[in-house]
């Protein structure tokens, strides 16, 4: 369906086709020039000149009707409060009396300009809804990126993690003498002390190879040297008691 037209159009159609006098007494004499002019130059001069009190007739639709009414059906809107609906309505309906019992606006005036505001709210609210679905459907396409873009990050540091490895474990060891000589002494000194050191002394080696190794622990601490000690401590042992 095509969509209505909006508060304002149908507020300036209206005052067009009927004009309604100033429920204000004698406001002609107070804001204009009394006789009225009689020639056409000076009646356009005086309707051009700035008045900020307005004219001396009454506008239907309300413009302050429709104002206020179209902010209490947006925050209706947005809300979704009972309470806080039927707080705000009650709000504009007080506003809207208050207008009237001061001779500021025919109550005709305010309550045409809430109705047709409110009308015209119901009958646009489909492209609220749309907005809605349209920014449900955004958010929910924006939801499944930010996944997809978590996944491929996940499986990219995946494949890096396991690149790693890889590049890790097919790397060949670069060992020097140093390093060899020092992997190579516990052990030949376990087989020393199993074969050369006699039966009778072989307690007192044992501990001070055990001195030995606490040391380089304590000193080192549990690194892949440390380890290498103690097993080789743990063989010895076990190789001369049993």
């Amino acid at each position: 369906p095509p969509p209505p037209p909006p508060p304002r159009l149908i507020r300036t159609l209206s005052f067009t086709l009927t004009v309604l006098p100033s429920q204000i007494p004698r406001c002609y004499p107070r804001r204009f020039p009394h006789p009225p002019p009689t020639d056409w130059p000076a009646w356009l001069k005086i309707g051009f000149l700035p008045n900020s009190r307005g004219g001396c007739n009454d506008l239907i639709l309300s413009g302050h009707a429709t104002v206020t009414s179209t902010l209490a059906c947006a925050l209706t809107s947005v809300a979704g409060n009972g309470t806080l609906s039927r707080a705000v309505w009650t709000l504009v309906a007080v506003d809207y009396a208050i207008e009237a019992l001061e001779g500021l606006h025919y109550s005709v005036d305010m309550w045409l300009g809430c109705v047709v505001t409110c009308l015209l709210w119901v009958l646009t609210r489909g492209a609220e809804r749309e907005g809605e679905r349209e920014r449900k459907e955004l958010w929910r396409k924006l939801r499944w990126q930010q996944s997809q873009q978590l996944q491929q990050q996940q499986l990219q540091q995946q494949q890096q993690q396991k690149q790693q490895l890889y590049e890790h474990s097919s790397r060949t060891p670069q060992w020097n003498g140093t390093v060899i000589g020092m992997y190579a002494l516990p052990t030949i000194l376990g087989f020393l002390i199993l074969t050369v050191v006699p039966e009778a002394y072989v307690n007192y080696f044992l501990v001070g190879y055990t001195l030995w190794a606490g040391g380089i622990v304590f000193r080192w601490g549990q690194t892949n040297y440390s380890q290498h000690i103690l097993l080789c401590l743990l063989y010895v042992t076990l190789a001369a008691y049993l």
